[in-house]
């Protein structure tokens, strides 16, 4: 009979310290969603919280680990455009309201590098705190000082609302303007 150690150590939310006889990990993620990186290489776990079903992937590594692996390799992960993930197809544009479609199709345009025509589209989800926020950043990005000011206040009277569609859709938005000639 041998004997085992394990421990594990919250170190903040959503990332642990586990410790073991084998060496320490660490895992990163949500309840139920993890990414391990430690002595046996990178893993990927997802489990149902509570039932005790899990499944894991080990993910492969630049270098090969001491310990000898099966030829198995892990089937790649389609890559999916961001502009792609932001095409809201037929079906969905029938059920989408016409303010949240401008939305989707202003960032759109944002990624693809098309400034002017996404302040098109963002200018028909101004009353969205998200299209107002966009809006504003993009007008005062092109000069439009008076068009800016307004939108940014729609997004102040709305704040609370900020970022609920940038979640729905997995929008992270970043801006970036100059403060200086």
């Amino acid at each position: 009979m041998s004997f085992r150690f394990w421990r594990r150590i919250r170190i903040a939310p959503g990332v642990i310290l586990n410790l073991s006889k084998s060496g320490g990990s660490l895992s990163f993620g949500p309840r139920g969603a993890k990414f391990t990186i430690g002595p046996r290489g990178k893993r990927a776990t997802v489990g149902i919280p509570g039932t005790g079903l899990f499944y894991t992937t080990t993910l492969p590594s630049g270098k090969s680990s001491g310990r000898k692996s099966a030829s198995y390799s892990a089937p790649a992960v389609p890559t999916v455009r961001l502009e792609d993930r932001l095409t809201l197809g037929f079906f969905k544009r029938l059920i989408t309201p016409d303010d949240e479609e401008a939305l989707v199709d202003g960032c759109r345009e944002l990624v693809l590098g098309n400034e002017k025509k996404a302040l098109e589209h963002l200018e028909k989800a101004v009353h969205l705190a998200d299209g107002a926020y966009l809006a504003g950043f993009l007008a005062l990005k092109q000069g439009q000082l008076e068009k800016a000011a307004t939108y940014l206040e729609t997004v102040a009277e709305k704040h609370s609302r900020l970022g609920r569609y940038f979640s729905k859709y997995g929008i992270s938005a970043t801006m970036s303007i100059p403060i200086t000639d």
